[in-house]
């Protein structure tokens, strides 16, 4: 059963309890304030029977035939008797009735007034005091009228609680529509998702706050999920992609010095091959597992970022001859230390460095550490060939690489490899254009000096 038609078979059943109990409080309260009508109707009767029938020697003629008159009007003489002090019927024309007993009529001469009723009659009896003696007047009203307005209202307040009962189920599948239409929703671009598309976040605007949060609970879980999965998926690509070169060259030396016998000095040549081969083969398995995301735990110690930036400069100049301008505008020199992994560090850097040399041919590159709103940064600027603005959101990427770099060699990972470090250390990384042509790397270090990873 859907949880929609569960919900609204539990408001029917609440309902038919609420409205079988409200109707319920309502009948008996009617009822009971019914009886007291009547009988507070039949006492009045018993009051003015015993005027007619005892009062008759002391009243003008008029006045008993006004009396009469207003007997008449509200009960039958049939339905009156009156019993003298020896419980002997004195007078009234009603008839023999077993339930006026003498029990009856002696709870009435000690009670003043007395009444009780069956399933045919109200009875009603008044202990009076005349000239004559002491009577016992006794008065009855037939149920059939009251017992037919009871029993209409009972059917009125049936007929009200079942079409009650029918427009609370129909009013509840309509709201459980109303309500589980964003679930609807949401379940249909589920089952559209398929293998390309299965990442992409759920969209949800006509809706409630619980939606709401549902929705952002799932991009969250689908979010997480991609990562994991991204993981995965850059360290196979890594792997096929940065080991097959040393392996390679691994399998090829012992191939050639399998050939044939070598000389002693032929095979310490071969043996420091290989070591720089295992050297290059164990550096491309660190850098992998960063960028997977396998390498968790990392030497985090009080750096200086100027000296990263000289040792990054020094490289650059001896290896590239490169031409780098690097200034210094920080007064606040205690942001100079930061928390970091400096080897890391210094390879992200060294990766955006060399970025900046290669696509801009070795042209000049300005360095630049500043305070910005009291935190420290850091830019590097070039005049290469510029990052087009369709490829400035998937820069980033492992293995991207953008449009207008078809001329350069390269393996499309030192961005995303430095992209990875500087996340590590909770460093914001943005990209701008250089005008008139060229790119500017802007990272901008945490106030903090502690990095939680």
């Amino acid at each position: 059963m859907k949880l929609k038609h569960r919900l609204s078979l539990y408001s029917i059943v609440i309902f038919s309890v609420i409205i079988l109990i409200a109707s319920g409080i309502i009948f008996v309260s009617y009822y009971k304030q019914m009886e007291n009508k009547e009988r507070q109707n039949l006492a009045n009767k018993s009051v003015l029977a015993a005027i007619y029938y005892l009062e008759q020697d002391e009243v003008t003629e008029s006045e008993h035939e006004k009396t009469k008159n207003q007997l008449l009007k509200t009960i039958s003489r049939r339905n009156i008797a009156v019993f003298d002090s020896k419980n002997q019927r004195f007078t009234g024309d009603m008839l023999s009735d077993s339930n006026i007993t003498t029990t009856f009529i002696q709870r009435v001469r000690n009670a003043t007034s007395a009444g009780f009723s069956n399933k045919d009659f109200f009875y009603h009896g008044l202990h009076y005091l005349d000239n004559q003696g002491e009577f016992v007047v006794i008065t009855r009203e037939s149920k059939s009228a009251f017992n037919e307005q009871m029993f209409s209202l009972l059917k009125i307040l049936i007929i009200v609680s079942l079409l009650g009962l029918v427009l609370i189920y129909l009013f509840s599948r309509y709201l459980g529509n109303i309500a589980y239409d964003p679930v609807n929703r949401i379940v249909d671009q589920i089952k559209t998702r398929d293998r390309d598309s299965f990442y992409e976040p759920l969209k949800e605007e006509r809706s409630y706050a619980e939606i709401h949060d549902l929705i952002a609970t799932y991009n969250r879980f689908i979010d997480r999920l991609a990562q994991n999965f991204q993981i995965q998926k850059n360290f196979i690509d890594y792997v096929s992609h940065e080991l097959r070169t040393p392996i390679t060259a691994i399998l090829g030396t012992l191939e050639v010095t399998e050939t044939k016998d070598r000389s002693p000095e032929e095979y310490r040549t071969v043996l420091h091959n290989l070591k720089q081969y295992s050297l290059d083969l164990n550096e491309a398995l660190d850098q992998m597992m960063i960028l997977s995301g396998a390498k968790k735990s990392f030497d985090f110690i009080s750096t200086r970022l100027d000296e990263i930036v000289w040792e990054v400069v020094e490289h650059a100049i001896l290896y590239h001859e490169a031409k780098i301008n690097v200034q210094i505008n920080v007064q606040d020199v205690d942001l100079m230390e930061i928390q970091a992994d400096s080897k890391l560090l210094e390879l992200a850097l060294n990766n955006l460095v060399g970025n900046a040399i290669k696509y801009s041919n070795n042209r000049p590159i300005q360095i630049e550490l500043f305070e910005d709103n009291e935190q420290l940064a850091l830019s590097i600027k070039d005049e290469g060939i510029g990052i087009l603005k369709e490829d400035m959101e998937k820069i980033k990427l492992n293995f991207y690489r953008g449009q207008n770099s078809k001329d350069y060699q390269g393996k499309g990972i030192g961005l995303s490899m430095a992209h990875i470090i500087f996340s590590i250390h909770k460093i914001e990384m943005s990209l701008e254009e250089n005008k008139p042509y060229g790119t500017v790397v802007i990272l901008k270090f945490p106030n903090s000096n502690r990095i939680l990873i």
